[in-house]
């Protein structure tokens, strides 16, 4: 039994303030022939090599939450008759249902696992992850170390990273509060001057049951010019993309300075690399506007990055505390609920530029919109992987953005991009 490691307490603020597991849950198609046998050991693999995964939370009457890694016990892996339906959207149908209902913390495995089948034959398989106890990397790592065993031994091709509740542990040791003490500087040197904009007000709300939308932005323009400009600058796509939308997000509610948060993975730092969980926290970045033309604020964008990373390790209530009190001090709400996530596995140099007929060759940008029961931040800006194009996924409260003005903010966002490409 330990505290909650930095990470942890990061997500588990947010999945408090949602009332959410915030899960990640998969849907994977089987191959015919595939045996109940097989996804009993899966799950075993799972519960023995990961201690996050046999994970359950405490809850004291001050409000703070503890872990506890369980030695032993049962789990139950639920299945599905499809019957006449297609299998496949009943796996979809489960899916669902395990996100939008929460985990009990006290007493439930942080992991759901579900099978359906069709005239008695498995087709799909549901696992659906609380995110306190693992982000996508890690998820990504658990299935690697599942499907990379070796086929005579059944072991895994490397020992289990470092796990939560021992990074619990290490972070309680002088160098990581050190870290923690520089966080909380660089954290306040920012706050103390940090201007407070806001999204305008939009005029055509969205009444409360129409509130929450997501949408899906499709640009290969982008992509493109993206890449140009990076090339150009000897710099990755990244902040090329994040001062363009700093820009636009300064467009919209009329400042000359911007913040907003960011997602840092955290294992770039030593020892952590492999650490098992939840290792992601969120990085507060400041980007000055008025000074240069687009390249310049690139070059600026790229540096406050890298700061922002630097500072991303923490501890949360020692940085909730700083905010909490530099806002008394000053009389200001400060809205830090923007939100940039970077969610592309990979995004190195660039060998190779598009031109600028490349750029103007592109097909035209799409968009897909759809409804989300609830969102925990005011505008999240996802970016993902996709071929050959800019994958953009906005989720946004209606009460800070309207559609129409989330729309209008990715094609700025769009257009000064590629206008400084062909420029």
């Amino acid at each position: 039994m330990g505290p909650l490691s930095w990470g942890q307490q990061s997500i588990w603020k947010e999945m408090a303030t949602s009332g959410s597991s915030l899960a990640m849950s998969a849907v994977r198609a089987l191959e015919p022939g595939a045996t109940l046998d097989r996804f009993v050991d899966e799950y075993s693999f799972y519960l023995s090599r990961y201690q996050s995964m046999r994970t359950l939370l405490r809850f004291a009457p001050d409000g703070s939450v503890s872990q506890v890694v369980v030695d032993a016990g049962t789990a139950e892996i639920e299945v599905y008759d499809s019957g006449d339906r297609d299998p496949a959207a009943v796996a979809v149908e489960v899916s669902a249902q395990h996100y939008a209902v929460p985990f009990d913390y006290e007493r439930e495995w942080p992991m759901r696992m579900a099978l359906v089948r069709q005239a008695g034959a498995l087709t799909h398989l549901v696992v659906t992850l609380s995110h306190h106890v693992a982000d996508p990397t890690a998820a990504m790592a658990m299935f690697e170390d599942l499907t990379n065993r070796d086929a005579s031994t059944g072991e895994p091709p490397r020992p289990p990273g470092l796990q939560p509740l021992e990074q619990a542990r290490l972070q309680l040791t002088p160098s990581a509060l050190r870290q923690n003490e520089a966080a909380l500087r660089y954290w306040e040197t920012q706050l103390l001057t940090l201007p407070s904009p806001r999204l305008p007000v939009p005029d055509d709300a969205a009444p409360p049951e129409d509130r929450y939308w997501e949408l899906d932005f499709l640009s290969p323009a982008l992509y493109r010019a993206l890449r140009a400009i990076a090339a150009r600058l000897g710099v990755t796509t990244t902040p090329v993309l994040y001062a363009a939308f700093a820009d636009a997000l300064g467009q919209a509610t009329g400042a000359t300075r911007v913040a907003t948060m960011i997602t840092v993975n955290n294992r770039f730092r030593p020892g952590l690399a492999d650490a098992a969980g939840h290792m992601s926290q969120h990085g507060l970045c400041t980007l000055d506007l008025a000074e240069g033309g687009f390249d310049d604020l690139v070059l600026r964008a790229r540096r406050r990055l890298l700061t922002a990373h630097k500072n991303a390790y923490y501890a949360q209530g020692d940085v909730d505390g700083l905010i909490a009190r530099i806002g008394r001090e000053r009389g200001v709400s400060f809205d830090l609920l923007c939100l940039f996530n970077n969610r592309r596995s990979e995004d190195g140099p660039i060998e190779t530029a598009p031109t600028a007929a490349d750029v103007r060759a592109a097909g035209a940008a799409t968009f897909e919109w759809r409804r989300l029961p609830s969102l925990h931040q005011r505008l999240m800006i996802h970016i993902n992987d996709a071929v050959d194009a800019l994958s953009v996924r906005a989720q946004a409260d209606t009460t800070a953005i309207s559609r129409g003005d989330l729309t209008a903010l990715l094609r700025r966002m769009e257009a000064t991009v590629v206008d400084a490409a062909l420029a």
